[in-house]
């Protein structure tokens, strides 16, 4: 590593970011899989259909023990404040890269935290939906339907905040992934990005 990196994420934090990612990841193919006959084939990467079945809901389990300890990893650094909503006023120049317009931010700016609690949202969506779709027995078959559609939307949604997330993390803003493979970003990504969390960190 360069020696004037900042450290931006613990070994612990990025090792729970990994096994949610990488469960969620699993998860959505295996869901796919069993949702759309042309991709069953999918399946094929846990050993096949019968495997697949069994092996889903114990990485779903996986996933939600992850995003637990990642929940109560960053909730102290996820308040939104005003300063978060004055920020998200600003978002479509964030996305045009208009720094000048972009409110200057901490360590996690408006969208980011948005994130981690439509993040934290679709998780108890998934543990709620997935344990009665684990357990059918004691339930009818319209609660069972219904669960079945949440649980649907929720991937779907999932899904689609994922890709924007890799988006965002790689072709978007090069630099930022580097901060969840070693832990570490540079001094002008920080200054760029964040701020207010570059002067804490050099300043404080």
């Amino acid at each position: 590593m360069r020696e004037r990196d900042l450290d931006r994420f613990t070994f612990v934090e990025r090792l729970v970011h990994w096994v949610v990612g990488v469960s969620f990841v699993i998860l959505l193919i295996t869901g796919l899989a069993f949702s759309y006959p042309s991709l069953f084939w999918m399946t094929v990467f846990l050993g096949g259909g019968p495997s697949t079945r069994f092996l889903h809901p114990w990485i779903g389990l996986a996933f939600t023990v992850g995003l637990v300890l990642m929940f109560f990893l960053w909730l102290r650094d996820m308040y939104i404040g005003r300063a978060d909503v004055v920020w998200m006023r600003a978002i479509k120049h964030y996305a045009r890269h208009e720094k000048d317009k972009v409110p200057p931010t901490g360590k996690y700016n408006g969208g980011q935290k948005v994130f981690f609690w439509v993040q934290s949202g679709l998780g108890i969506v998934f543990l709620i939906s997935g344990v009665l779709l684990w357990f059918p027995e004691p339930f009818g078959s319209g609660l069972l339907t219904t669960m079945r559609l949440f649980h649907y939307l929720a991937a779907l949604g999932g899904g689609l905040f994922l890709i924007l997330h890799m988006y965002l993390g790689t072709i978007a803003y090069p630099g930022t992934v580097r901060g969840m493979l070693h832990g570490k970003v540079s001094r002008g990504w920080a200054k760029l990005h964040h701020p207010l969390w570059y002067k804490e960190k050099t300043e404080g």
